[in-house]
């Protein structure tokens, strides 16, 4: 019974972790092994699925009940136990829906019946049915296995990765990205690439597919060293490191690397500065954050040199000591609401949000202008500056706030 899981738990089961894996149901069903695969039964984001095991169904629900399968398993089968019998594959594949797996992908070799009760269950459940021609589901469940394996070991560049965001040695970052993703010469420029939000298609083939790109970019341009692809969280990161090349040249390259975003529509991407090696952790911060920004807008392309005031916001989020500062003030706002009954931090949101346009603040909030003035005036006694000039207190207020500043824009 279910070698081939076995086989998958023998290998897995040992790290007892699986935070962070982001294998889909896309990811499986693009896989080489299988050819025409058909949804039996619409399912709402069945393609989003997550998928954190592979099992073979092999034998009838007579199997206790099928407790030997967990949730979150894609299962695999051609139903030839039940060959001629319509009566046990539809239990046996209500029972399966009712695991709550991943999804069942059912080989037609033996042409499997499937019944209007199972097709209903498996919408109402959520959990997808394929039909699939195709290798025989050993092979997909080794292919899977290398997927889930994979992708394992894309989670540990991203630990990593995490290491190193909080390195501030340059020494350590150049040696530590070299290790990670083989990154040479004297200058590195990050790409970083998020799906778009509901967008079904595999992250694997993604990835796979910016890779392939970039290395073309890669073998056909000088100015580029080295061109490597990993999975960061939710992102695909792209490193694209030069030698001595020219100012023009990077810009050529760059050029380049992009139009690679620009093939792949399913994608957004955030585009850092070009930066010594030492300071890879920046690039792959300036990046990150172009990406956000691109999400946040649905824009497909968004460069850190593009951000403005969110380069700036994003930067002062990652400054323990600016945050500190930040958290200080507007808590001390914050108690005063509190202990109050008061509106003073909403009030001063909207005073950063409007440059301390006192009329347009009092429309937005819906009360007096002199409310507004009164409110200012008890901000800054509380914040201990009674006597300061309103320029000067808009200012430290967009201080203040700084790292809420795409936020309260939205």
């Amino acid at each position: 019974m279910r070698t081939v899981s076995h086989l998958l738990e023998d290998r897995f089961s040992c790290t007892g972790e699986t935070e962070g894996l982001v294998v889909t149901v896309a990811d499986i069903i693009a896989l080489p092994a299988f050819k025409n695969v058909e949804l039996v039964a619409p399912c709402e984001g069945a393609e989003r699925r997550e998928v954190r095991n592979v099992g073979i169904l092999d034998c009838p629900p007579d199997y206790n009940e099928y407790s030997v399968y967990v949730a979150g398993e894609l299962i695999l089968t051609n139903l030839g136990f039940a060959f001629g019998n319509p009566g046990m594959a539809e239990k046996s594949l209500l029972t399966m829906l009712r695991r709550d797996v991943a999804a069942i992908a059912i080989k037609t070799v033996y042409e499997p019946p499937i019944s209007d009760v199972v097709r209903k269950e498996s919408t109402a459940r959520g959990v997808p049915l394929y039909l699939y021609d195709g290798a025989y589901h050993e092979t997909v469940a080794y292919q899977s296995l290398d997927l889930l394996q994979r992708d394992r070991d894309e989670l540990d560049k991203g630990k990593a990765l995490d290491e190193l965001l909080t390195t501030h040695d340059g020494d350590q970052v150049r040696t530590r990205l070299s290790a990670l993703v083989g990154v040479t010469g004297s200058k590195l420029q990050c790409f970083a690439f998020a799906l778009r939000a509901g967008d079904p298609c595999s992250f694997y083939a993604m990835l796979d597919s910016v890779s392939s790109g970039l290395g073309t970019v890669r073998d056909g341009c000088a100015a580029v060293e080295s061109a490597s692809v990993c999975r960061y969280r939710d992102h695909i990161l792209a490193f694209v490191s030069y030698g001595s090349a020219s100012d023009e040249e990077q810009a050529a390259a760059e050029r380049r690397c992009v139009a690679v975003a620009s093939v792949e529509g399913s994608l957004h991407c955030g585009v850092s500065e070009a930066v010594h090696l030492s300071d890879g952790d920046l690039a792959i911060r300036q990046a990150l954050a172009a990406a956000a920004s691109a999400q946040r807008h649905g824009d497909q392309l968004v460069r850190w040199s593009g951000l403005h005031l969110s380069a700036f916001a994003s930067a002062a989020r990652h400054d323990r000591l600016f945050m500190s500062a930040s958290e200080l003030y507007r808590s001390m706002l914050a108690t005063y609401d509190e202990e109050h009954g008061t509106e003073l931090v909403r009030t001063a949101e909207a005073l950063v949000n409007w440059h301390g346009d006192v009329k347009v603040i009092a429309e937005e909030l819906h009360q007096h202008p002199n409310t507004v003035r009164y409110r200012m005036r008890k901000m800054k006694a509380v914040l201990g500056i009674p006597h300061e000039d309103d320029k000067v207190f808009i200012s430290l207020l967009s201080l203040v706030f700084l790292p809420d500043l795409d936020a309260l824009r939205r």
